[in-house]
């Protein structure tokens, strides 16, 4: 009884951040889109963003985690052999949300040997069938090549939408 009253409690806590607790297997399904010196580069978990990944599915490294009380999610596409827009990482900024659904959100994302970061503004939504499942979506946002100046490589996220749904506390 103890021990269901502090899981309930920690739920009730991370579900302000986004996705809460849960025994089940995390999955993420989404789609990015992103320009990158006039070419335009899609990471898409299927059927135009809709195919859900599960944590170990074959194909992708998914891990929807919430690090810190904030979300976390990290999509990795195998298929594509470390080539083209293959990895993605969102990290859930929670002591910088601004209330209501407005959040800003570091993003990480690998194009061929090259990793690209910057922080990006977004909409997080909480399911309203339950705290275990959350959305991002981003409009425009500009990211840099890392560790490189100001002036270097510049990527462009165009847009990109993801749902959670189960993720835990690794």
């Amino acid at each position: 009884m103890h021990r269901s009253l502090i899981a309930q409690g920690l739920v009730l806590s991370l579900a302000p951040f986004g996705c809460s607790a849960s025994p089940e297997i995390p999955e993420a399904y989404g789609k990015a889109v992103m320009n990158l010196n006039g070419e335009e580069l899609v990471l898409d978990t299927g059927d135009d963003g809709k195919l859900p990944v599960p944590r170990f599915d074959d194909s992708w490294d998914v891990d929807c985690s919430i690090v810190n009380g904030e979300t976390n999610l990290e999509l990795a596409d195998r298929s594509k052999g470390r080539r083209g827009f293959y990895y993605l990482d969102l990290h859930l900024l929670g002591g910088e949300r601004q209330g209501g659904d407005a959040a800003v959100v570091n993003m990480r994302m690998y194009v061929d040997d090259e990793l690209f970061d910057g922080s990006c503004p977004a909409t997080l939504r909480t399911s309203q069938q339950g705290s275990h499942e959350c959305a991002f979506s981003f409009a425009g946002c500009d990211l840099r090549l890392f560790g490189g100046d100001q002036d270097g490589i510049q990527a462009r996220l165009e847009r990109a939408s993801f749902h959670l749904k189960w993720c835990f506390i690794p």
